[in-house]
């Protein structure tokens, strides 16, 4: 009996291993969706996120939060899988539903690495994301066209990098075939958006 409880105590005692690999729980909302209502890479986000170091982090003081768009009563959006984030978040958020909240925890070399970010994310710190998906915009042509006038203009395409985080790409005015600086949407060679169809079509 003695044995059984010392070998209790001495497990509790013990720190908890830092995470060698991403793991994902959702932990509210739902798990099993249809593909129009799930993650895929090439979508657009919108979230909300508490990111703090995990408990199980080699450094960095453990459950101190380092951002929060939950604090600041917003949300953040990106593109997912093109690397315009962090490693366990472009692969953490696939498969996951609309309106599904979950937790990520990331191993360093799958957030900031060795490196770390700023003052609160230090070098080889595992990272632990509380995470809601807000929206998934499918439809990527709408997301820069601001105006809704059917193309991408300079301006819509300079601020749609300038969000993810990345210049303007050499190669994307090379589709603008009639050279008047606006890209739509048979240039850039995506399928037309479908309209509704009137009642008056349906008779």
């Amino acid at each position: 009996m003695r044995t059984v409880q010392l070998i209790t105590l001495l497990s509790l005692a013990a720190p908890a291993l830092a995470a060698t690999a991403l793991k994902v729980d959702v932990y509210e909302g739902p798990t099993e969706c249809s593909d129009e209502d799930k993650v895929h890479s090439g979508d657009h986000l919108e979230i909300r996120y508490t990111g703090t170091i995990d408990e199980s982090s080699e450094t960095g003081e453990k459950g101190s939060k380092f951002d929060s768009s939950v604090d600041r009563d917003d949300t953040f959006e990106f593109q997912i899988g093109q690397g315009a984030v962090i490693k366990g978040w472009d692969e953490g958020f696939i498969g996951l539903c609309k309106r599904a909240k979950a937790t990520l925890v990331i191993p360093p070399e799958m957030g900031y690495g060795s490196v770390g970010e700023g003052a609160t994310i230090p070098g080889g710190a595992t990272l632990n994301f509380s995470v809601e998906v807000v929206n998934i915009n499918k439809d990527h042509f709408d997301v820069v066209d601001l105006n809704g006038d059917g193309f991408h203009d300079n301006n819509e395409v300079e601020a749609y990098f300038k969000k993810m985080g990345h210049p303007v790409p050499r190669g994307v005015w090379h589709k603008d075939r009639d050279r008047d600086r606006k890209l739509s949407r048979e240039e850039l060679q995506l399928p037309q958006k479908k309209r509704p169809s009137s009642a008056k079509e349906d008779l």
